[in-house]
């Protein structure tokens, strides 16, 4: 009779356990981070195109990080849209004498006039147009919410290029971290 002693095998699929467990720590790890950094390069790549502040784009992005029991981890852009205020205009103050024109650059490559428009202060300087002839009542003008411009193909696409890479170089960094080699 043949005796055969399975305190190996035990041991060996303990030790595979093991491996499966810091590989999916190693996973969500490196998740976490390729989302935080695919964040600040969409704000990088927003920025190259649009003229906007760092501060008021990354104030509409969200992350919902990886962990253990989930492995995926999402960036989100939720904005109702973007005042022409926080782009960059002319004149900056009121004056107490309507300008001759209004200029606004949204987009990069110069600033494009706007017919009607003026600066008030209101809450903060703004800008408005009178939706009739008479004083009142006036509406504020919006640029392209964030979202919009985070949805534009180059940017989005560069920034998933960048994200695969980075992903790529984490997980081997966090698989020797984990895994002591």
């Amino acid at each position: 009779m043949i005796e055969i002693d399975t305190s190996a095998l035990r041991e060996a699929q303990r030790h595979l356990q093991e491996v499966k467990k810091k590989t999916k720590v190693a996973m969500y790890r490196a998740l976490n981070r390729v989302a935080q950094n695919a964040k600040t390069n969409a704000s990088k790549e927003i920025r190259e195109q649009y003229v906007i502040k760092a501060g008021d784009l990354s104030s509409t992005f969200s992350i919902k990080k990886a962990d253990k029991g989930s492995l995926s981890a999402t960036i989100r852009s939720r904005s109702r849209g973007t005042g022409l205020d926080k782009y960059k205009f002319s004149p900056r103050r009121t004056t107490g004498k309507r300008p001759k024109v209004l200029k606004v650059a949204v987009k990069k490559g110069g600033m494009k006039k706007v017919t009607g428009a003026f600066v008030a202060e209101k809450n903060g300087v703004k800008i408005f147009i009178r939706e009739g002839r008479s004083r009142l009542p006036i509406k504020r003008l919006y640029g392209p919410p964030a979202p919009e411009m985070f949805n534009n193909v180059q940017i989005r696409e560069s920034v998933e290029r960048k994200a695969r890479i980075l992903y790529a170089q984490r997980l081997e960094h966090e698989l020797n971290r984990e895994l002591g080699g």
